[in-house]
């Protein structure tokens, strides 16, 4: 045998290693690697979406409802079981046969804190024995605290009158400007409360059916103007469901009315709506 040909037959087939052996084939410490990486990527994702969801449900980030459905939605009876429900969710007794339910109102300058202490009066109040349990509401929520999840959303979410003081499409809130994709008026802005206000009132049939007592509404609106929400939206309502026997309007003689206290109370307002 010709001393070449013996060395080329040794080394046309190398041994074979585990490189060319299965070139796909991982090693462990690739293996490791690779695990290593997904687990990274999975946490960047999830951190991502994490905080993503976080600013999303922010209750201080904006919500720029449209004013159109927003008007729509307010001036359905639909609106006025959702705040039934809410305060029922707050305060059980306001759905039970026997309480008495009332219903607190204040429009004007200074009247807002009269309101309040009345409110906490009220809910405070331990009734007699055999007396009913007395409970009071506003347009913000049941007691003076515990605010409706609707009120909620319209005063610190949706921010109609900051909107609309905008003007030009774009508004500060929270001392961060916004473009706004829903430019509001300042007219749908009073309408958009004018309806949720007409709405909270309509809430005294709904409490009469519960309790089946009259529902006492008690009314601090010394000073009130005459275009704003109360002598606008809500007066009218009101006066159509005395008439029906839903409730018995009470208004404050002065901010310090007693609620216990008939002389404090008059049958109608004091005085004369504040003109424009």
């Amino acid at each position: 045998m010709p001393k070449n040909e013996n060395h080329a037959s040794k080394n046309k087939n190398p041994p074979p290693t585990r490189s060319n052996n299965n070139p796909s084939r991982f090693r462990p410490k690739d293996l490791l690697l690779l695990s290593f990486c997904i687990l990274l990527l999975a946490l960047l994702f999830s951190g991502l979406f994490i905080k993503q969801e976080a600013c999303k449900n922010d209750a201080t980030t904006p919500i720029f409802t449209d004013p159109n459905e927003k008007i729509a939605e307010l001036q359905t009876e639909n609106f006025t079981m959702q705040l039934f429900k809410e305060a029922v969710a707050y305060e059980p007794l306001l759905n039970k046969t026997g309480t008495q339910a009332n219903m607190g109102y204040w429009s004007g300058a200074g009247n807002h804190g009269s309101l309040v202490r009345l409110l906490d009066e009220i809910n405070n109040y331990g009734a007699g024995q055999g007396m009913p349990p007395e409970k009071a509401i506003w347009d913000e929520g049941t007691q003076s605290s515990l605010q409706y999840p609707s009120y909620v959303l319209m005063n610190a979410r949706e921010h109609w009158y900051e909107r609309a003081a905008a003007g030009s499409g774009r508004a500060t809130i929270y001392g961060i400007e916004y473009a706004d994709p829903h430019p509001v008026t300042f007219q749908q802005a009073d309408l958009i409360w004018g309806e949720y206000s007409r709405r909270y009132a309509d809430m005294a049939l709904m409490l009469k059916n519960a309790t089946g007592r009259q529902v006492q509404v008690w009314c601090f609106v010394q000073g009130a103007k005459q275009n704003r929400v109360f002598y606008s939206f809500e007066y009218p309502r009101l006066l159509e469901l005395q008439e029906q026997g839903v409730v018995a309007l009470h208004f404050a003689k002065s901010q310090n009315a007693d609620w216990r206290n008939q002389a404090d109370w008059s049958d109608a307002p004091m005085d004369a709506p504040v003109e424009k």
